[in-house]
């Protein structure tokens, strides 16, 4: 049986490496057979280049840390019992609640611009080492982790869900209303408390688990939550490596653009979002599948989408690049239909020994009571609806809305089967991250995190447009949750005056550094050596 992504495909690993983590060229081997030398490596990165926007990073988490722990925050809920700290008062200054917000957004901005530094200097020096990106993303991590869920309350949901399994209510027959009053409902966002859970059967066997765990404790629970998210960014962060290692791809610069990226640190991680513990499972089956370890990888997958069901895409391009990549059609079709049906079985495994039945499945759209002009498919349906009413066609909106998103994630299934099809002309990891971009763009409704699905996989191949792209978005994803106009206000003029000074003298010493050229440096000929030095492997 030949290995998954075989050596026909295209992003197949190279046979030699020069400078650490650059594939061989044709004129770097033209030039070792003429002259018996391999080409001279580029210079390596200096600690010192990632250390000052590695510390700068930090420097931003705290920042971020310090404005949500203000008495009032719009970036986390302020009820009793929350979280540790920063939470239960009644109502704060309008001066610190105007601090907090200028603190939280210029942490975001710092953070970004040092992923941006980070990712540019790790571009410039290929085949830098993985420790110090490493040891960059612990310690930006440290902050996040003492944070309160940040831009979202779903896991006060995770929560109330598991709450209801241990005490006997299926979460795919009710919403967390049916626990009655109490503080783990008070928690729950208004929008959800009604709503039955969206998510696979064996990760609200997990919630209940941990709820179990925390002896129903709500806070112990959230840190239950917080770290199986780390485990996620942990899976994330092997599985991206891995997959760069087995492209030939600069493994330090795909961890960069997939783990320090703002977006997975604040959003996935600072919002203990199951969605880390998904891709994490997604990325982690892929380079398992990758490797050759097929049933392994097909196995993690169908797991991934049991927490949410877009991570089935996986299980499709495993099934389709089972072959080599010359393979063809009828050869791959009986792949693709084993894996599906093993993926399909160990569904209904996991499904039999949750003890939640299928109706899960019938929740799968329940995020989608959310209606917004923001998202595609639904602003077509509204759009549609208020042209049939103003012709005196009456109103539609629901049923409009709900074919327009139906025909979205048709046009999204559509979409994603040509780029799998196609896949060994585009890339694998290309067909991949494309998909699940296509099931975000076009599902029923978009959050934040929703756009690390395709951006994590894309780190790995990420270059010109796609990397420009994943950078862009992400930066302006972490600025997405917008607070009323009245948390921006404050009493003392002085306090806004030398905060908006402070922001705006920092973007523009950082605008002067990037522009404005350095002067010129005598060069000095290194002294030769007797010993020639080669690309590190």
């Amino acid at each position: 049986m030949s290995r998954y992504f075989g050596p026909g495909a295209n992003l197949g690993a190279p046979l030699r490496r020069h400078g650490g983590g650059r594939p061989a060229s044709v004129l770097d081997v033209m030039g070792q057979a003429v002259t018996g030398r391999r080409s001279a490596p580029r210079p390596p990165v200096r600690p010192c280049s990632l250390t000052l926007p590695g510390v700068a990073g930090f420097v931003g988490g705290v920042c971020v840390l310090l404005g949500v722990a203000q008495a009032v925050s719009p970036f986390v809920l302020k009820s009793p019992g929350a979280w540790f700290f920063g939470v239960g008062a009644a109502s704060g200054s309008k001066n610190g609640t105007f601090l907090g917000m200028v603190l939280v957004y210029a942490g975001v901005a710092v953070m970004v611009g040092s992923w941006f530094e980070i990712v540019r200097t790790l571009r410039r020096h290929p085949g830098a080492p993985l420790g110090p990106v490493t040891a960059i993303a612990v310690a930006w991590a440290l902050p996040v982790l003492v944070m309160p869920p940040l831009f979202s309350r779903d896991v006060y949901s995770y929560v109330a869900q598991g709450e209801m399994i241990t005490r006997g209510f299926n979460p795919y027959a009710h919403g967390p209303d049916v626990l009655g009053s109490g503080r783990i409902v008070s928690l729950v966002d208004p929008l959800w408390r009604h709503t039955r859970a969206p998510y696979g059967p064996a990760w609200e066997r997990l919630s209940s688990g941990i709820l179990s765990l925390a002896r129903h404790d709500v806070l112990a629970a959230l840190v239950g939550f917080r770290a199986v998210a780390l485990v996620g960014v942990v899976l994330i962060g092997w599985g991206v490596r891995s997959l760069a290692r087995s492209t030939g791809r600069d493994e330090a610069v795909a961890f960069a653009l997939a783990v320090l990226n703002p977006l997975v640190l604040l959003v996935l991680l600072g919002g203990a979002h199951n969605d880390a513990l998904m891709l994490g499972l997604l990325v982690a089956g892929c380079a398992l599948a990758r490797r050759g370890h097929v049933v392994i990888g097909l196995a993690f997958c169908a797991l991934a989408g049991q927490v949410k069901i877009p991570a089935l895409v996986g299980v499709v391009l495993i099934g389709w690049w089972w072959s080599d990549a010359a393979s063809s059609w009828p050869k791959r079709i009986p792949r693709l239909a084993i894996a599906l049906l093993t993926a399909a079985g160990l569904t209904a495994l996991f499904s039999a020994l949750s003890g939640l039945g299928w109706r899960w499945l019938d929740g799968l759209s329940d995020p989608g009571v959310v209606v917004s002009w923001l998202d595609p498919a639904t602003a077509v349906g509204l759009a549609l609806s208020h042209l049939v009413g103003g012709l005196g066609g009456g109103d539609h909106q629901a049923a409009f809305v709900e074919g327009s998103r139906a025909a979205g994630l048709a046009a999204a299934a559509l979409i994603s089967v040509v780029l799998i099809a196609r896949s060994d002309r585009a890339g694998q990891l290309q067909a991949l991250g494309w998909s699940l971009v296509v099931f975000v763009v076009l599902g029923p409704v978009i959050w934040p995190w929703y756009e690390t699905w395709g951006f994590v996989v894309l780190a790995v191949i990420a270059e010109g447009w796609t990397l420009r792209i994943l950078l862009a978005f992400s930066a302006i994803a972490c600025f997405a949750d917008v607070p009323p106009a009245r948390f921006f206000g404050t009493s003392s003029p002085v306090l806004a005056v030398v905060c908006w000074a402070c922001l705006l003298g920092a973007v523009l010493a950082y605008v002067s550094v990037r522009l404005i050229p350095s002067f010129p440096r005598r060069s000095v000929a290194p002294e030769r050596s007797s010993t020639l030095r080669t690309g590190a492997g």
